[in-house]
């Protein structure tokens, strides 16, 4: 199935109808309509090589030109006329899609469909009475569905997982899960989503294209949070006692290290990883277990992500009515600097893409993380379970665990862009 794309271009003569009304119609110079094709049983068409296409006929558009008004000041008897130019009638399509080939992968047939479009639109305003396009010049661009891209989101009370098309802010599907699951991460090639269950000992791998649960984990100990890091091919998850580390492909343990701790982030160049626990950041090396190094911190240690770019790690430092923000260079592994948060903060720290943010439930200030600290970039007036930036930077989903809803936020100005309601509540959300 094929979006396509009508553009009317050209200008010429038709009939006039008057009308009484504002300009309040849209002018749009694009029809879009979709034309789905079915295939005869037992054959496939590949969408990766897939060619649609199309003839048609435009014999039974035609155009009028509306006669409204416009406002040309600020009194009410300050107007003006104005004509919109509206196309009417049908579009007749005969659109193809090659190569067909059967479930062997044998031939390369085709299959046609006859697909009708109706029109009715302003295409644009003009001054003229008499300024119609040659409907004899439409033109046909065939525009490919963009590829969806998915919001998981891991509904614990519900034994589930939701998926959102970010595209169109809509519920796709909800996966069941044999258990409750807490954490959710999708590698960094898009293939998998990994969903841990810590209160059976499990992760559920679910295949990215088909949405479905395709390979379970088994551990022998609660997985607490996963990491990944772009271009390798480990998951490492953390149960607080120890790192395990699974082969993305071979979805096998490949090791374990003990290590005791609440919280870890892995270096950037895969040889490290960094744990808390409580006033303590150790450096951990991910190939004999041994502790490299240690920063001695006189408040807790809450949690602590690194950015994929620079070799930084962010430490939120909270206790009682302090906040604060440390950089650590991981090249040397010392202190770059520390940032005092306002004290009376409820902050959550989360990376999303490449890149570290803050989050503020008490003021709603979104905070920018970078190594020479944090900045706001937003307010978000209302709390959150978990957050993640769509790839484009466009938006920003956050889950709502009582409200069982994700708010989107649109990233110009951080207004609310529309309100997604799951039925279940979410938990944790990965993009």
């Amino acid at each position: 199935m094929r979006k396509n794309k009508l553009s009317f271009k050209e200008k010429a003569g038709a009939e006039q109808e008057e009308c009484l009304c504002f300009c309040e119609g849209e002018a749009s110079r694009e029809a879009m309509f979709q034309a789905p094709i079915e295939l005869p049983e037992g054959f496939v068409v590949d969408p990766a090589e897939a060619v649609a296409n199309v003839t048609w006929n435009a014999d039974s558009l035609s155009c009028v030109s509306d006669r409204c008004l416009i406002q040309t000041g600020p009194e009410p008897d300050e107007v003006g006329v104005q004509f919109a130019v509206r196309l009417q009638g049908t579009v007749t399509l005969l659109v193809s899609v090659s190569p067909v080939r059967n479930q062997y992968g044998q031939g390369d047939g085709a299959v046609s469909v006859i697909h009708n479009a109706e029109i009715d639109q302003v295409v644009y305003y003009s001054d003229e009475p008499d300024d119609c396009p040659d409907i004899s010049d439409i033109t046909i661009v065939l525009v490919p569905e963009p590829e969806p891209v998915y919001a998981f989101t891991a509904n614990p009370n519900d034994q589930s997982v939701s998926v959102i098309d970010t595209n169109t802010h809509t519920v796709v599907t909800t996966i069941a899960l044999p258990y409750n699951p807490a954490g959710i991460e999708i590698t960094p090639d898009k293939s998998a989503v990994f969903v841990l269950h810590p209160n059976n000992n499990v992760i559920s791998v679910i295949d990215y294209d088909t949405l479905t649960v395709t390979a379970t984990i088994l551990l022998d100990q609660p997985p607490r949070l996963i990491r990944f890091i772009p271009n390798h091919e480990f998951a490492y998850v953390f149960t607080g006692t120890a790192i395990y580390v699974i082969g993305i492909d071979t979805l096998t343990v490949e090791r374990s290290i003990p290590v005791e701790g609440f919280d870890i982030a892995i270096d950037p160049n895969g040889l490290f990883a960094y744990v808390l626990n409580f006033g303590l950041v150790q450096k951990v090396d991910l190939s004999t277990g041994e502790v490299l190094g240690t920063i001695e911190r006189e408040l807790i240690v809450s949690s602590i992500e690194t950015d994929s770019t620079e070799r930084y790690a962010y430490v939120l430092e909270q206790e009682f009515l302090f906040n604060y923000l440390t950089v650590i260079d991981l090249n040397t592994f010392t202190i770059r600097d520390t940032q005092e948060l306002e004290p009376d903060g409820l902050y959550v720290m989360f990376t999303s893409g490449s890149e570290v943010y803050l989050h503020d439930s008490f003021t709603g200030n979104l905070y920018s993380v970078s190594p020479n600290g944090a900045g706001v970039i937003g307010n978000l007036p209302q709390s959150a379970t978990d957050y993640a930036f769509t790839p484009n930077g466009d938006f920003l989903y956050t889950t709502r665990f009582i409200e069982q809803s994700i708010i989107v936020y649109n990233t110009d100005d951080y207004s609310v862009e529309t309100v997604i309601s799951l039925g279940v509540s979410p938990g944790a959300i990965t993009i």
